[in-house]
């Protein structure tokens, strides 16, 4: 049972240990997505503010360039088709194109497509068909368009064209003014932001034309993205949000948001990598990661050595306990040894005398009868000096099991008295069954049939001696005083023939009249 127990606490200990440990992991791994979701939320934050700053920007540039192109309406219309009204348009072209650091040139065309006016301080006569030029013919509109990117035909460059429709003064088509707009422009500012290393920005046409990318790709300029996820899935579908995508091109996955511009068929999206996004949370996941796993180890290591050492202290006290408990058994049978006689194992002297002074004693008290019966081997001596002691030791042994037999009540003591000399206590024995037991006794024996030559029977014989109180109440009785009675109980039975049990006669009633019923 107490090892039960010690069971019990040790595995409710080590329940503990493992609780313990799993709450500290489910904590870590709470605090850890929690921390995820507030770096992914703060990138799309930032990402959002970087497209609506970056559509802030393109409608800005775009609206300074179509304040510039309707102004070179207004004075082809005022300054007339002369050569000094071309020469005013003229000077009012290269300055706007100075003071306009995203504006690389300006061209007029009429409606034949033949150039007759430039920003260049050379005019060259030539004939264009490109995309704007075809809008404008053949669609009247006062909106500006701005076309796909192409290449500069005087520098080479990237560029991006914005135009407006001229029209005769019936409202037919009369020709375009074309700016074209320096995509190393939009190049500059974009490098401003930092996007990561795997990062992007993406500005483009609502229908689904690339102008230009950060960082540039080399076929990134005038890509058709039409068809991508991005447009069918999100840029066609709303004005702005965020999302989470898996580029097809470089399997990188992305946080991107996107704000389609308030003034023109423009749109921004910022990309984020994840992985630089959570760069630092991954460290930090990391370094945490493993403080935990000490911790753990730790708390289990320390967990389990506290068990260990509870148990142990268990064990120990257990241990105590049961070397207590045998050591109360061996001090109980050593008691019990020291109370019987080593030969012949019925009690010895010393606890006789000490039982019948017990015995006397609760006798006085209560008033109840007691018998005490002497018990002596008849010519034992002869018998020793014929067989030899070590058969001596054996007749004294059955004689003690012979007389234990008889004696067999619960309180009646059989004890060595001495040499050849047994001793009864019968506590609540009177006269009449204290004879009775000793004639008993005298009968055990000769059944022995333990042959004695030295015997004039032929075999092993006792005398008993018997004396016994009917009331000791209220008197103070000597143990002495009844030993020699039953002593000369005993004498008689052997000046008698020995082989018998005599009753003794109290000779001194006198002394001892409170007690009638002594005999």
């Amino acid at each position: 049972m107490p090892e039960q127990r010690i069971q019990r606490a040790s595995k409710t200990a080590k329940l503990f240990v493992v609780v313990v440990c799993l709450i500290i992991v489910v904590l870590e791994a709470w605090s850890a997505w929690r921390a995820y979701e507030v770096a992914t939320d703060e990138a799309i934050r930032n990402a959002s503010n970087m497209a609506l700053a970056l559509t802030q920007h393109a409608d800005q540039s775009f609206k300074e360039i179509d304040v510039v192109l309707l102004g070179i309406q207004e004075h082809m219309e005022y300054d007339g088709p002369g050569v000094a009204g071309r020469r005013r348009t003229h000077e009012f072209m290269v300055a706007s194109v100075a003071a306009v650091p995203q504006l690389a040139g300006l061209m007029v065309y009429d409606e034949a497509g033949l150039a007759i006016g430039t920003s260049q301080a050379t005019l060259e006569h030539r004939y264009i068909q490109d995309d704007y030029f075809l809008h404008h013919q053949r669609l009247r509109t006062d909106q500006a368009y701005i076309g796909k990117p192409m290449r500069s035909r005087t520098n080479g460059q990237w560029i991006v064209t914005m135009s407006r429709r001229i029209n005769h003064a019936d409202g037919s088509f009369a020709g375009v003014v074309v700016a074209d707009v320096d995509l190393s422009h939009f190049q500059r500012y974009y490098e401003q932001f930092a996007i990561g290393r795997d990062g992007a920005i993406l500005f483009g046409l609502k229908e689904g034309t690339v102008i230009y990318r950060q960082p540039l790709l080399s076929y990134s300029i005038g890509l058709d993205i039409s068809k991508s996820r991005l447009v069918t899935n999100y840029l066609s579908k709303a004005e702005q949000g965020s999302f989470e995508l898996r580029s097809p091109r470089d399997d990188i996955v992305r946080l991107t948001s996107f704000q389609h511009c308030s003034l023109y068929p423009l749109f921004v999206a910022v990309a984020l990598a994840k992985d630089d996004v959570l760069e630092d949370w991954t460290r930090r996941v990391w370094i945490r990661g493993i403080a935990v796993m000490l911790l753990l180890i730790i708390i289990a290591y320390g967990g389990n050595r506290l068990v260990a050492q509870v148990a142990g202290r268990e064990n120990a006290e257990l241990e105590a306990i049961s070397a207590r408990t045998e050591l109360e058994r061996l001090y109980r049978t050593l008691e019990a040894q020291s109370q019987k006689d080593g030969l012949t194992d019925v009690f010895n002297r010393r606890y006789f005398d000490a039982a019948l002074t017990a015995e006397l004693a609760r006798l006085n008290r209560s008033g109840e009868s007691l018998s005490l019966i002497m018990v002596d081997v008849d010519h034992f001596k002869r018998y020793n000096d014929t067989y030899g002691h070590a058969a001596g030791d054996i007749c004294l042994k059955q004689v003690a099991a012979a007389l234990n037999s008889v004696a067999r009540r619960q309180g009646d003591i059989v004890a060595r008295y001495g040499g050849e000399e047994f001793a009864l206590i019968l506590p609540n024995c009177n006269a009449a069954s204290a004879s009775a037991i000793s004639s008993r006794l005298v009968q055990a024996v000769r059944a022995l049939n333990i042959p004695h030559e030295g015997s004039s029977v032929g075999h092993v014989t006792i005398s008993v001696g018997a004396a016994s109180l009917a009331s000791g109440k209220g008197a103070q009785v000597d143990a002495r005083e009844l030993i020699d009675t039953a002593d000369a109980a005993l004498y008689r039975a052997k000046e008698q023939g020995r082989d018998r049990a005599i009753q003794h006669d109290y000779p001194r009633l006198s002394v001892i009249s409170d007690y009638p019923g002594l005999r």
